[in-house]
């Protein structure tokens, strides 16, 4: 199964660096290699492979603010039909706090372990001063070691 199954997942964590809230910001993510774990053949190929991934982000806020920090995730294929082709869920750490990521993500071109993902997604501070607060994510996983994406912190009113 594909690095891009986790390496999506990893390019999520990097979106959560650090809240400055209702900001806006991009990130770029160096991901290590994925581990792809189980899996079923299935008629059309392999089925329910997942994998796990961990990088390392740099986001640039808005306002000029750098934070750097580091990404863990997991994915899974999803079954044929559904809306996205892959799942991933992250934890991202850095100087700032700790954020929970969920993309939902798809091949750009045909499945395949060398096709680029495009991922939407959600994000939630999990500690620190923006614990709670929650934003909107993109990523684009372009390369089995880089990605890239923007991001939107909410604030709670």
């Amino acid at each position: 199964m594909k690095n891009l199954i986790l390496a999506a997942t990893g390019a999520l964590a990097v979106v959560l660096a650090g809240p400055a809230l209702a900001q806006s910001f991009t990130y770029d993510v160096t991901w290590e290699p994925v581990e792809s774990v189980g899996g079923l053949t299935g008629r059309d190929g392999p089925q329910y492979g997942g994998g796990s991934v961990k990088g390392t982000y740099v986001t640039t806020f808005d306002d000029g603010n750098v934070v750097n920090g580091a990404v863990n995730c997991v994915g899974m294929d999803q079954p044929d039909g559904g809306v996205f082709a892959i799942h991933l869920t992250c934890t991202a750490k850095d100087e700032q706090g700790t954020y929970s990521l969920a993309y939902g993500c798809n091949f750009l071109g045909e499945p395949g372990p060398e096709t680029p993902l495009g991922c939407i997604g959600a994000m939630e501070a999990r500690d620190g001063d923006a614990k709670g607060t929650r934003g909107g994510l993109t990523m684009h996983w372009y390369s089995n070691e880089m990605s890239v994406g923007t991001g939107q912190w909410y604030t709670a009113e």
